[in-house]
């Protein structure tokens, strides 16, 4: 499901779109805290929950339909809110250097393009396909987990962090190229627990939006009985 219409022009400032990509497996609560946090302290117009394109599901539409249901709680932002399958529906390996070119040539040169991440994605960021092209097109934005130290990060991504770190008002006037580190979100959780405790049958309604806890309770999702 790829954006309807390219982003409005407006003459007062860059129109503001952010990114939140990742397995989703399954999308919590963690997730919408960090959508929150980014739509408020960046001002975004937009935000996109895009599925990444080969993870686990049972059937295409698994991953996607507790995505939409995960955006669907985040309903009241000031922000348009959605899911967008495009990498779900992408044919073959699917890579985020893709995606933003295809987003970039969407949004236009213009826009501002925030790829929103937690800090378990920083740590692996040297590791993504050509990520240092990435920059070419979006800027990223991490929230990081209590107790996490700048310091773990790998000597590249150190680098890149040096050289391209900003704060929101210049990540929210240019279109690419900045980094923003948000170290305030007191949020821990894992998709990995997660899952353990669905596996073992347990329900996990306390770190789920509604809606994506009774979808998992109601395809028995996780299950191995």
């Amino acid at each position: 499901m790829a954006p309807a219409s390219p982003a409005p022009s407006r003459p007062d400032r860059l129109f503001r779109l952010g990114i939140l990509g990742g397995t989703f497996d399954p999308p919590h609560l963690g997730h919408l805290a960090l959508a929150r946090l980014c739509v408020e302290h960046l001002a975004l117009d937009e935000l996109q929950w895009i599925p990444t394109g080969q993870s686990w599901q049972k059937g295409a539409d698994v991953t996607p339909a507790m995505t939409e249901l995960a955006a669907a709680a985040l309903a009241d932002l000031p922000a348009h809110v959605h899911a967008n399958r495009m990498e779900v529906d992408r044919a073959g390996p699917s890579y985020t250097i893709d995606t933003v070119r295809e987003l970039r040539g969407h949004y236009g040169p213009r826009a501002s393009l925030c790829w929103l991440m937690g800090a378990d994605q920083l740590l692996r960021l040297h590791t993504w396909h050509g990520w240092e092209a990435l920059f070419d097109y979006v800027h990223f934005c991490v929230a990081t987990r209590p107790g996490f130290d700048l310091a773990q990060l790998d000597g590249p991504v150190r680098e890149a962090l040096a050289a391209r770190l900003a704060d929101t008002a210049l990540i929210q006037s240019t279109p690419s190229g900045h980094m923003w580190i948000d170290q305030t979100l007191a949020v821990d959780l894992s998709s990995t627990t997660l899952r353990q405790r669905l596996a073992a049958g347990e329900r996990a309604d306390d770190q789920l939006p509604p809606g994506v806890a009774n979808y998992i309770a109601a395809h028995r999702l996780y299950r191995h009985d």
